[in-house]
């Protein structure tokens, strides 16, 4: 018996962030292919100007996840956001207004914990150690913000962009094991290739979903090899060839990129080459970020690439 995966995507501007929402159903009967028949029944492309407008509260996207997991158990959510920035303005407002508390970030977020599996992007180190490298922006997050990530809904955070490497290595490695310590996964980022490299995996529902992630904006130093920590690289021959190899361990393979130009409105030649590489190489859902603004979604044979999601 195949098994046969339809979704229904949604994209909702909210203003400041913009969630990508996939319900996934699956229904088991024989299949010719062998394959995943993949139909997208909804999709709102904000990258276009007319609809950028559009709003939808946030208890619309809670009530809409609510309800498809509760009318059905074959159903799994999966909501993803783009880059988690802590620092800076951020940091000062939750000072300011909400007591230095992180959870006052997610008062009107509810619908990120109703979602089977939540995803983001951490753009910076989430750590009290290191030294500052003295970048254009250097960001480095307080560490107890991990228990507001954990405790609104975060279960997967990529940590494969040109921000990590931010505060050192030292930082960079901290971040991975308080993440951990914390339950949450990281993606794209390890002790070494081999870890950075392993898919990760979430079952739920009879499902699945495996994760991946890589940079394309560098850091390059930071950059893993067999015998040293960092975070995968899109220009390391390994691309490919870590994507072919977890796709035959799980039902829907998420492949994280973290590329493209900043502010622009649409996706550039290189991004496109890359996330049909990872299409063809077997994901079946690309997301991406670094932009900071939202850019198109599309369909690529049997996966659905979302070029940026903006920030968060």
């Amino acid at each position: 018996m195949k098994k046969y995966i339809f979704w229904t995507i949604f994209v909702f501007s909210m203003g400041f962030f913009v969630p990508f929402l996939i319900f996934l159903l699956a229904n088991n009967f024989s299949s010719p292919s062998g394959d995943f028949y993949v139909s997208p029944k909804k999709e709102i492309n904000l990258a276009k100007k007319e609809e950028q407008e559009i709003k939808i509260p946030a208890a619309s996207v809670a009530e809409s996840v609510g309800k498809k997991q509760a009318s059905n158990k074959n159903i799994v959510s999966l909501l993803f956001v783009g880059d988690i920035m802590f620092d800076r303005g951020v940091k000062n407002s939750v000072v300011k207004n909400g007591d230095g508390d992180y959870a006052f970030l997610f008062k009107n977020a509810d619908f990120i914990k109703d979602a089977d599996i939540s995803f983001g992007n951490l753009e910076g180190p989430i750590s009290d150690k290191g030294k500052d490298l003295r970048n254009l922006y250097s960001f480095r997050f307080e560490p107890f913000a991990i228990k507001a990530l954990k405790n609104n809904g975060f279960d997967v955070l990529s940590v494969a962009n040109n921000h990590i490497g931010d505060w050192g290595k030292v930082a960079f490695e901290d971040t991975i094991s308080r993440l951990d310590a914390g339950g949450i996964i990281t993606i794209g980022g390890g002790q070494n290739l081999k870890d950075a490299g392993k898919v990760k995996i979430i079952e739920k529902n009879g499902f699945r979903i495996g994760f991946l992630s890589f940079s394309d904006a560098g850091p390059d130093w930071l950059g893993a090899t067999q015998d040293s920590a960092g975070i995968l690289i899109t220009d390391d021959e390994n691309f490919s060839s870590l994507i072919r190899e977890a796709a035959p361990q799980v039902d829907i393979l998420v492949v994280s990129l973290h590329f493209g130009e900043e502010y622009q409105g649409n996706a550039n030649d290189r991004q496109k080459k890359l996330a049909h590489l990872a299409i063809d190489s077997g994901a079946k859902i690309v997301v991406g970020h670094h932009p900071h603004v939202v850019q198109e979604v599309e369909q690529y044979k049997n996966g659905v690439i979302a070029y940026s999601l903006g920030n968060f």
